[in-house]
């Protein structure tokens, strides 16, 4: 009876999607650098003056950046659908 399993870490390897390599470097260095940005700092956006950590910032503007993306990347599947 044959295993359905690879059998080598290598083989698991080849069958994982290339996109999840990416993501996850990507995540790794957005956290890095997340994570040597401690300071605080002032944030003046339209009528508001606030002051918070930098890296809440940084994480902040890459979730809202994150949502964005996945937004549009929904509403370009959906007009190719229709």
């Amino acid at each position: 009876m044959e295993d359905s399993q690879p059998s080598s870490a290598a083989e698991r390897l080849k069958k994982i999607d290339p996109k999840y390599f990416g993501g996850v470097i990507s995540l790794v260095v957005l956290l890095l650098f997340v994570f040597q940005n401690t300071e605080k700092t002032q944030v003046e956006f339209l009528w508001f003056d606030i002051a918070m950590p930098l890296f809440l910032l940084l994480v902040l503007t890459s979730v809202l950046a994150s949502l964005i993306a996945l937004l549009l990347q929904r509403l370009s599947r959906k007009r190719r659908s229709s």
